[in-house]
């Protein structure tokens, strides 16, 4: 997995304030907890959690208890600082997925924007057995990653928050160098996979089903912004839910 793909350590805050205003935030938002579902008694484990986002939704939620982990030294100590804020229970670890332990048995986990880190099919396949090791075998796992289907050639994502400045292949996938527009832009570089990799890796992590989501656009959305702002997202998304079970 890569270490620097995306310098959380050095864009921590504007990271979180680009999350937070980013147009597409609510339809990711609405996207994932919709997957996740009813969490109420049920344990998380939220993987790339940066600031807590997630763990911390779902906890407010009714979860019985969420375990948040990140690559970023960065990113876990905002989550620990609005842990302390909050006054909540959530508890952070700094771990590389591809390499972690098993932090329990847990009914639900969940990866908003790892898998797209993920610099080879082996590290893809490291992460999905990963969330397998920490999943109940009555559990799911809930991933938002970029899309097999993505591609730049038809449209890119700057009205949305991200501008991707190329696309090129790299071992048996594709490498992107983009940037969030933040101020100043903060540059990264993510992999998209095709269906057929996701699902060689989900089948060797011992998972018998799978179903991919599309964000969830409302009429209320679209009502939102002027006509046809959305239309690349219909048609070309860079995003895309992932459900997985045993």
């Amino acid at each position: 997995m890569p270490k620097k793909d995306v310098d959380y350590n050095s864009i921590g805050d504007r990271y979180e304030l680009f999350m937070n205003n980013r147009p597409q935030r609510e339809i990711d938002v609405r996207t994932i907890l919709n997957l996740v579902g009813d969490v109420r008694g049920k344990s998380v484990l939220d993987l790339a959690c940066g600031y807590g986002y997630f763990g911390r939704e779902l906890r407010n939620h009714g979860a019985s208890k969420a375990v948040g982990v990140d690559i970023s030294e960065t990113m876990v100590g905002l989550a620990r600082a609005k842990s302390k804020q909050y006054g909540d229970d959530l508890e952070f670890h700094v771990r590389n997925v591809c390499n972690m332990e098993s932090f329990g048995q847990f009914d639900i986990v969940i990866a908003a924007w790892l898998l797209n880190y993920s610099e080879s099919i082996e590290d893809l396949e490291k992460m999905f057995q990963a969330v397998a090791n920490n999943l109940k075998p009555s559990g799911k796992f809930i991933a938002y990653t970029v899309s097999p289907d993505y591609r730049l050639a038809v449209s890119n994502c700057d009205i949305y928050g991200i501008n991707i400045l190329s696309e090129e292949p790299w071992k048996d996938g594709i490498r992107y160098q983009a940037e969030f527009l933040t101020t100043p832009p903060s540059p990264f570089t993510f992999y998209r996979w095709s269906h057929e990799d996701y699902e060689r890796a989900i089948q060797k992590a011992g998972f018998n089903r799978f179903e991919w989501q599309k964000p969830e656009l409302l009429e209320s959305d679209i009502k939102r912004f002027p006509e046809g702002f959305w239309d690349d997202l219909q048609q070309n998304g860079l995003n895309i839910g992932l459900t997985c079970r045993f």
